[in-house]
């Protein structure tokens, strides 16, 4: 992505299938979050969905056609309904919720535009670059996390405690917690001898 703004790319799509951890960690990489929802999806408005449905920027309910269209316009009700519940991400910007047909290429320019007048009212407003600041920040934190981790596994003295004690958290003999700590009690032990 980093690639693509310093090449001045004019949008990049990513597609996320599933619902987990992964949505939350790309709704910190990108301008808009749209979530697609299917209207034979079988899980509208559960729980698992409330917290990438508050990330959201857009919702696009797909396959509005055919036998699905009625219960598509539904779950737009529906959507729509409950993101007025819902604490808005934006100050400038109140998530919308729209249908799609592939089928018959309907709702594709207006997701479009909606699309567009997104970006230009972050834009306007200034919170896009208030939003790509904080997104900077936690890519920071993230490589931080990452890296540090990396570091305390590759220790000696670590790594060579690592499977014991996974074994012994997994048998339930010692907690997580008790593992972490013995961990990165060896960790700090051993940097203060060097």
């Amino acid at each position: 992505m980093l690639v693509s703004w310093s090449a001045a790319a004019a949008s990049l799509d990513l597609q996320m299938k599933g619902v987990g951890q992964s949505e939350f960690a790309v709704a910190d990489m990108v301008d808009m979050f749209i979530l697609f929802i299917s209207p034979a999806g079988g899980d509208e408005l559960q729980g698992i969905k409330r917290g990438i449905i508050e990330m959201a920027d857009l919702v696009v309910v797909t396959k509005a056609d055919g036998e699905l269209l009625v219960p598509a316009r539904k779950i737009q009700a529906e959507y729509t309904s409950a993101l007025k519940l819902l604490r808005n991400q934006s100050k400038s910007w109140k998530p919308k919720v729209m249908r799609v047909s592939s089928k018959y290429g309907e709702g594709f320019t207006n997701l479009w535009e909606k699309m567009t007048e997104f970006h230009t009212t972050l834009v306007t407003t200034g919170e896009l670059q208030l939003k790509r600041q904080r997104q900077q920040k936690v890519w920071m934190w993230n490589m931080i996390q990452e890296r540090v981790t990396e570091y305390l596994c590759n220790h000696p003295a670590v790594r060579n405690q690592i499977p014991n004690l996974e074994e012994k958290v997994v048998r339930g003999d010692i907690t997580p917690g008790l593992a972490a700590d013995i961990l990165l009690r060896t960790f700090s032990e051993k940097k203060q001898i060097l």
